[in-house]
């Protein structure tokens, strides 16, 4: 399953007297170093070793109890330890099972050898992966409160020691110690700079908990009446609608995603704050150069007062931010993401958000997480896979080539009846992959990219896909492990929704999931417009006398 990656792509930077020059040593292009395997079997790793953690914790809080002599309730232990037990027991399944997946992956071993019966698909590694992490959720937090005890008689009301007469809050809702070990983890696997300048990590219950969060930051403590803020043509729907609810300050769209139009929108309304997206959730996938976007700041005047509100959703960890702004004349930069797509590794198990910032911002964040309720709650950050930077980057680099050879095949087989967009050029742009995301506009009449026709064309992709083999399912969100379909809203200037495919993790899944998009198409088409798309699809050679694609039959 390893694909190695394309040699490195030149890439365009300013020199000292503003123009554009070239160099070709880009951290972003390093090879990932980890198989899909080996992501999983580093996982793994950590999970065995937060399962010792946690049993740990309970028999250090056993001692204390024998020690006050504290009343137990063996009834509950014996479901404790029976869950620990069979939680040892199927991650050491796992475990060989993952080992033989890589020994034959890795040998030329025949397909009829005994041993084949334990390999596993990356869909496999997922869902059983995703099984024991939610286990042992429920075994960490199984004696855990939420509001812990500092000190007990008879009582003990807490399972995680550091509680235990402690000189904090124990209080959930204030940030557990499990929840700040994650955010730690989750700053150096995202790796947004090179730690110069200290930054601090905070989660949420959601990426709309994210904005909440540092749009209330920035209405207490930067924005008054009257003070204008630019945003780019697009920016995601809910988070649009807190900024419509702000009567004092004034919202302007810049007329364009690049980067000197937003400079200069923000230099003419004299904005405060401009909130940008790299990669935009429409249909064009439009980007911005955020990279070229600080280049243009670079010695600019005016600009060391304000704020750049970036929204890397759709990167997630694709751009070094903070080592691009980092010069004095650099605005200050917050950084967010909707974090229930890749940071979970596409296991989708809880809503999640995060905020990036300057370490100074850090007890005024903290406290707006607290007061406005969208704590991350340490049952939900126990559920995240503990990834780093290479897990991150490896599975990352899965789903962008995946994404691209997607685009290419559909592109080639069915440009005569469809629009398809993927952000081909997010090398230039200094990104360390381009996302897992492919869009479709439907050629043909006014009807065909509404939404009834849309519902029709993916069902019809949903039933190619079972003749293929391959998984596949409708719903929005994006990030998955499994490639999805949904007919999405824009949201912006009334547009007409637009097919957006979330293209999974499997290689081996691409072309037949090309082959049922091809085929939802066709048929889609011939059932609408019968006499339009065949003249186009007989025109492009794609039709045999019968009607039927002669692309991937």
């Amino acid at each position: 399953m390893v694909v190695s990656m394309p040699p490195p792509y030149p890439m365009a930077i300013a020199n000292g007297n503003g123009h554009l020059s070239r160099r070709t040593e880009v951290k972003s292009y390093e090879a990932p170093k980890l198989s899909i395997v080996d992501m999983w079997s580093l996982l793994l790793a950590q999970l065995k070793a937060t399962t010792a953690t946690i049993k740990g914790r309970y028999d250090e809080r056993a001692g204390i109890e024998k020690e006050i002599s504290a009343r137990t309730d063996d009834w509950c232990i014996n479901i404790f330890m029976e869950q620990y037990t069979r939680l040892e027991h199927l991650t050491s399944e796992l475990e060989m099972q993952l080992a033989i997946t890589q020994n034959l992956s890795q040998s030329q071993i025949q397909a009829t050898s005994p041993l084949t019966t334990f390999t596993l698909t990356p869909w496999q590694m997922e869902e059983r992966y995703r099984a024991l992490i939610q286990l042992q959720s429920c075994l960490g937090s199984f004696f855990e409160r939420a509001s812990p005890a500092y000190d007990q008689s008879k009582t003990v009301w807490w399972f995680d020691p550091s509680y235990h007469q402690s000189d904090g809050l124990n209080y959930d809702r204030y940030g557990a110690p499990d929840v700040r070990e994650s955010e730690a983890r989750l700053l150096k696997a995202l790796a947004l700079g090179d730690e110069k300048l200290p930054l601090k990590l905070l989660l949420t219950s959601s990426g709309v908990a994210a904005f909440t969060v540092l749009n209330q930051f920035l209405l207490s403590k930067v924005l008054n009446t009257g003070d204008a803020i630019v945003i780019s043509p697009y920016l995601y729907f809910e988070c649009f609608e807190h900024l419509r609810q702000i009567s004092h300050v004034r919202v302007v769209n810049s007329d364009t995603f690049d980067a000197e139009d937003i400079i200069a929108t923000a230099e003419k309304h004299n904005a405060k704050v401009v909130y940008l997206d790299p990669m935009a959730n429409t249909l064009g996938l439009d980007t911005t150069d955020i990279r070229r976007f600080a280049q243009l700041l670079e010695g600019r005047q005016g600009w060391s007062d304000r704020y750049l509100v970036i929204d890397g959703t759709l990167i997630s960890g694709g751009m070094a931010i903070y080592d691009w702004f980092n010069k004095p004349s650099h605005p200050k930069v917050i950084y967010y993401e909707s974090a229930h797509k890749y940071i979970q590794m596409g296991m989708d198990i809880v809503m999640l958000g995060l905020l990036v910032y300057p370490e100074p911002f850090h007890e005024t964040m903290g406290l707006i997480r607290q007061v406005t309720g969208t704590t991350l709650y340490s049952r939900q950050a126990n559920v995240l896979p503990p990834i780093d930077y290479n897990i991150h980057q490896s599975r990352m680099h899965w789903l962008t080539t995946n994404a691209e050879k997607l685009y290419h095949l559909l592109d080639k087989k069915a440009s005569t009846i469809a629009q398809f967009n993927f952000p081909t050029h997010w090398r230039k742009m200094g990104w360390g992959h381009g996302g897992n995301v492919v869009t479709i506009r439907l050629f043909g009449d006014d009807q065909m990219n509404k939404r009834p026709s849309l519902d029709a064309f993916t069902s019809l992709v949903l039933r190619a896909a079972e003749e293929e083999g391959v998984g596949m399912t409708k719903g929005g969100g994006l990030g998955f492990s499994v490639t999805r379909i949904w007919p999405s809203t824009p949201f912006i200037r009334n547009e007409d929704p637009y097919m957006r495919i979330s293209v999974g993790v499997d290689p081996d899944e691409v072309e037949p999931v090309a082959r049922a998009i091809v085929k939802g198409l066709e048929r889609h088409y011939r059932a609408s417009q019968p006499g339009l798309p065949q003249w186009k699809l007989r025109e492009n050679g794609m039709i045999k006398t019968n009607g039927l694609l002669e692309a991937y039959r």
